[in-house]
């Protein structure tokens, strides 16, 4: 049963966040509702935030005070559709995943469409890996549409023979830009924040002319071989819940270690409510064990 904070949560979400995510709502005012929204979620204190820039693509350098000491980081993608996020909205969360982890992370402002569309952002992730694997370890970790672009990072990393990252992080990756889950349509009703109409406008502000096929766009239909070891984190409520099952069936085939966690009456990106709500925080814990495990 979720937990009284996250029935208010998801009530809050619902009413106050999800008409920002329906298709006739201005991306520019999405964006600025989005980043308005995270001053109500004001990053730890126990994490450090210096703005930097790698090689042209500004990041937040986020260090918690209980850092591990090792050279290992975490280089994370948010999430937004490849349209809208930034690292104002997302910064509350991500330093309380470096603070878990215990990891030195690095967000990206990746560049978005419809102004720069695919492979503009996965270019700046993979500019921006290049740098960090030559300091040392690198987890990858993104939600959403950041999943995906964690993913197809994931295949450009492997074509370039680039160091392989030590994990992935996924929360409620968007793997299928064809929008072809079971799922999709059937809990639009049950999915406290994502509406599908405005995921089917998203689509060709990203892919533009590339056919959604390609599996740069839809990493679902990647080869998964030599894939690290990943952590799939998906609510049970999700329009999307299909994208991360398919993906889970197909790693696992492939023969990546891979963790499928479903957490019960949890909508789209749940962990970006980690400063208040107890589900948030067990799964970000989650990821700090999955880490610790691979050691």
């Amino acid at each position: 049963m979720a937990s009284l904070m996250a029935k208010i949560s998801g009530k809050v979400v619902e009413f106050l966040v999800k008409p920002t995510f329906q298709p006739d709502f201005p991306i520019q005012k999405q964006r600025k509702r989005l980043d308005f929204l995270q001053k109500f979620a004001p990053m730890p204190l126990t994490v450090e935030k210096i703005e930097i820039t790698i090689d042209g693509v500004p990041a937040w350098r986020l260090t918690p005070l209980n850092a591990s000491g090792s050279n290992q980081q975490l280089l994370y993608l948010h999430g937004g559709g490849y349209v809208s996020g930034s690292p104002q909205s997302h910064g509350d969360m991500v330093a309380r995943l470096a603070r878990e982890s215990r990891l030195t992370t690095t967000l990206i402002d990746y560049r978005l469409a419809p102004e720069h569309p695919f492979p503009a952002g996965l270019d700046d992730a993979i500019t921006a890996y290049k740098v960090l694997a030559q300091q040392g370890p690198v987890y990858i970790g993104g939600d959403s549409a950041g999943g995906g672009l964690t993913l197809a990072l994931m295949q450009r990393i492997r074509e370039l023979s680039l160091p392989s990252p030590e994990a992935l992080i996924l929360f409620s990756p968007w793997t299928d830009l064809a929008c072809s889950g079971d799922t999709f349509d059937a809990r639009s009703n049950r999915e406290k924040l994502l509406s599908p109409g405005w995921i089917r406008k998203m689509v060709p502000s990203y892919a533009g002319e590339t056919p959604l096929s390609e599996p740069l766009i839809s990493p679902l239909n990647a080869d998964f071989s030599g894939f690290p070891p990943t952590l799939i984190q998906v609510g049970s409520e999700e329009i999307l819940y299909s994208d991360s099952a398919r993906l889970h069936e197909k790693m696992n085939h492939a023969g990546v270690r891979v963790v499928l966690s479903e957490y019960p009456e949890m909508w789209h990106v749940f962990q970006l409510h980690a400063g208040y709500m107890p589900e948030s925080k067990q799964a970000l814990k989650e990821v700090a064990r999955f880490i610790r495990s691979l050691h």
